[in-house]
């Protein structure tokens, strides 16, 4: 009698997974009346012998068929974990290596290099709601951030996804105090009618005052200058300082605003903050724990963007200085003036951060950090913890 013609309807392709026995091993086998739903068996004759195959059951098929697809899906080239990168940054010199990374397209260079889709980026400068708020409130993904205000947003949302943390530091370089008054050599010279402007009550250079105030006048009487201080933009603090008009007179800021001032012969230094609290990170990059997680990869390259900045800041200044000054509609800075700026001895554009411990400790003193910092590290993401910083 000869065997049953061979089943030639299948409801997947050949390439399933066939077990296949010979005429030869079924004899004395006992075979199952029964089989698995959606079971088939198919005869095939193959060199005068007869087989025959059991087909899988289709259960079992489409499990198969979900891994292959799932395989073949990771096999495929490397797509964006976002695709689109909103990132806050000022157009400073303390955010200088984040320009080039802009005008040099360096992030979506190293995210390509890493088998990922290059993010259309939207760079933007910080809006009314400030960069820290903007990262939390989720307006934006990675923003430029000055030291204070950063180590206050990462503990404020500890433990969160809200929780800010650093991606990088961007530059070091000093606050510098300066002022028209010719009787004031140093902070002890400071009256009750003196005025010192700073950008808020919370930034970098009012509480680097107040640990110049600590050191002068012991911890208790850290903010002893806090009556002195006006909130100002450096814009109008310059302007203020420079005409030598109404009641402000000195100004703590950054250069290119120091730089300006001292410029002119009636206005001196004072001191800087490094003369304070050592060298210091003025900037640095931040993420919420949020969009790290969701996208460690796009993370890493904007590290490596940066290290690829810093690099050519150090190995070509002058193209920096070009980037800088085609950036920048609100100051005219000569190209030469601003090279020899970027070629300040106490300036240096490093991913490491410095400073933080010191700066962190004060803060904790005087009752703003309520946790007693262990190390910098804790306020940093793990692709930044290899760096040799402080």
């Amino acid at each position: 009698m000869p065997p049953p013609p061979p089943v030639t309807s299948a409801i997947f392709p050949s390439t399933i997974p066939v077990i296949a026995f010979s005429d030869q091993r079924l004899r004395g086998a006992t075979i199952p009346r029964c089989r698995c739903a959606g079971e088939a068996i198919r005869y095939t004759r193959r060199n005068g012998s007869v087989h025959r195959g059991v087909l899988m059951p289709i259960a079992w098929r489409r499990v198969i068929w979900i891994a292959m697809a799932a395989a073949i899906g990771l096999a495929q080239p490397g797509h964006a974990e976002t695709d689109t990168l909103r990132i806050l940054r000022p157009i400073d010199l303390a955010a200088l290596p984040l320009l080039i990374v802009e005008h040099e397209k360096l992030i979506e260079k190293q995210a390509e290099a890493r088998g990922l889709k290059a993010p259309a980026i939207r760079w933007s400068a910080p809006g009314k709601t400030g960069p820290l708020d903007s990262l939390t409130a989720g307006q934006a993904d990675v923003a430029a951030t000055e030291i204070v205000p950063f180590l206050l947003a990462g503990e404020a949302n500890s433990g969160t996804p809200q929780q800010v943390r650093g991606i990088a530091a961007l530059a070091q370089r000093p606050y510098v105090l300066v002022t028209r008054n010719a009787a004031i050599k140093t902070i002890r010279d400071f009256k009750d009618k003196d005025r010192i402007a700073v950008p808020s009550k919370n930034s970098g250079p009012a509480v680097l005052l107040q640990m110049a105030a600590a050191q002068e006048w012991g911890p208790e009487n850290y903010g002893k200058l806090d009556p002195l201080i006006v909130a100002r933009s450096d814009e109008a603090a310059a302007q203020a300082v420079e005409s030598g008009k109404g009641d402000i007179a000195s100004h703590f800021s950054r250069s290119p605003y120091s730089d300006d001032e001292l410029a002119d012969p009636k206005i001196h230094r004072v001191m800087d903050s490094f003369d304070i609290a050592g060298p210091h990170s003025a900037s640095l990059l931040a993420a919420t724990a949020r969009f790290h997680d969701a996208n460690p990869g796009l993370c890493a390259a904007v590290l490596a963007a940066l290290s690829d900045a810093n690099k050519l800041l150090k190995d070509n200044p002058g193209h920096a200085a070009e980037i800088y000054v085609g950036m920048e509609k609100d100051h005219d800075i000569a190209l030469e003036d601003l090279s020899d700026m970027i070629g300040d001895p106490d300036l240096a554009y490093t991913a490491a951060p410095a400073g933080v411990m010191r700066i962190a400790e004060f803060l904790h003193r005087t009752g703003r950090l309520k946790r007693a910092p262990q190390s910098w590290k804790d306020w940093f993401f793990p692709e930044a913890q290899d760096l040799t910083g402080n």
